[in-house]
């Protein structure tokens, strides 16, 4: 597993998000109690969780659905709700977190790898990136709304290398989720490792494309991860 460059997403290895999914969560409960639909935190807990077992693309949409099928027009209803709160919340209350050794691992890293952001996130992200110290530690500083396209586009990954001139088998994807992550990278021949990290550590691979090259359970194991596999 030769890496060069070495692409990391942000939402999980870098940045600890379980408590915006607590708050998506708990505004669920609130909205389908709201509607007359009786349901406990531990079936909404489940519906989720099992919705992230099958690498829905969002779980908790995939969650509503099957909490009132057939009915598409509350099906509608409660998804734009949520998403607009997901807005909401993410551009007035959110506050982002460093996962604990995230920084020390990505200052190892960047002594002998050209790192690379590779996340879904806003922009104004890389303004927290930047106070904790982070930022400067990557080559390639862009996010998804930069970029103006995501994952799992496998465009996103190869626009990536393309700016630093790097091929994909020179490359490795660092991420949480086999189908954001793995999966594309895998399409392009990149090298991938899983951090197996938050809610998404639930998924289950539904291919063996989707099956990571190795699985480390934070960044801090990474820097070892790749000497131990050079060659």
């Amino acid at each position: 597993m030769k890496a060069r460059a070495v692409l990391i997403d942000v939402g999980g290895p870098i940045l600890d998000e379980d408590h915006e999914y607590s708050a998506w969560d708990g505004f669920l409960l609130e909205l389908l109690t709201e509607q007359g639909i009786s349901i406990t935190e531990e079936e909404l807990a489940r519906s989720i969780v099992d919705a992230i077992a099958r690498c829905e693309h969002n779980p908790r949409v995939a969650a509503i659905w099957e909490i009132v099928r057939p009915d598409l027009d509350r099906f509608h209803h409660l998804k734009d709700e949520l998403r607009e709160f997901q807005r909401r919340h993410l551009r007035e209350e959110y506050v982002p977190r460093l996962r604990s050794g995230a920084r020390d691992a990505l200052e190892e890293l960047s002594e002998r790898h050209v790192l690379a952001l590779a996340g879904n996130q806003p922009a104004w992200i890389k303004g927290y990136l930047k106070e904790t110290g982070v930022l400067d530690l990557f080559d390639w500083q862009l996010v998804s709304e930069e970029m103006g396209l995501s994952k799992p586009d496998p465009l996103f990954f190869r626009m990536i290398l393309d700016r630093l001139s790097i091929a994909p088998s020179e490359a490795v994807m660092v991420g949480d989720r086999l189908d954001h992550d793995i999966f594309p990278a895998g399409l392009l021949r990149i090298h991938t490792v899983r951090v197996l990290i938050g809610p998404y550590r639930e998924q289950i691979p539904p291919s063996p494309l989707h099956v990571p090259e190795a699985t480390i359970a934070s960044l801090l194991e990474l820097p070892a991860a790749l000497a131990g596999a050079r060659g």
